[in-house]
């Protein structure tokens, strides 16, 4: 397959009513070229957690789609502070969010965003640096 679709998105910061924006706009896309519902759902998952990462936790930052080689591939750039360590950011249930948080009432702080992340896509890498951001990639064979 070449490639088919290139989008940037931005994500603003603490702006729970843009969540789901931008993984709704690629679903949308993901539709219009007929792809499997399954795939669509894991990407739209996948999407609408780095967004509410970058919401919650890093300032925003940009989500950047394009659809090569039979896959989707989408990096998500946050502007936040950086995690120091990634092995235990990605562990099931290891969150940030204090228990007596507002977030906790929204259902928000469970720590299974990169969790969900993981288990929707075919490849996961996470880079970070304290004090400069962090970055998602993945990708998800369309096929």
């Amino acid at each position: 397959m070449n490639e088919e679709y290139k989008e940037d998105f931005p994500v603003n910061p603490n702006n729970f009513t843009d969540a789901g924006n931008v993984s709704e706009q690629i679903r949308l896309k993901l539709i219009e070229m007929k792809i499997n519902p399954e795939i669509i759902r894991r990407v739209t998952m996948a999407v609408y957690e780095c967004e509410l990462n970058m919401i919650i936790h890093a300032n925003g930052g940009l989500i950047c789609a394009q659809i090569k080689d039979g896959s989707i591939e989408v990096e998500a750039a946050d502007n936040g502070p950086g995690i120091e360590d990634i092995e235990q950011a990605t562990t099931e249930g290891f969150t940030t969010i204090s228990p007596d948080s507002d977030m906790v009432e929204k259902g928000i702080g469970k720590g299974m965003g990169f969790t969900k992340i993981k288990k929707c896509t075919d490849k996961f890498e996470i880079e970070s640096e304290v004090g400069f951001g962090t970055t998602i990639r993945f990708g998800i064979r369309l096929s």
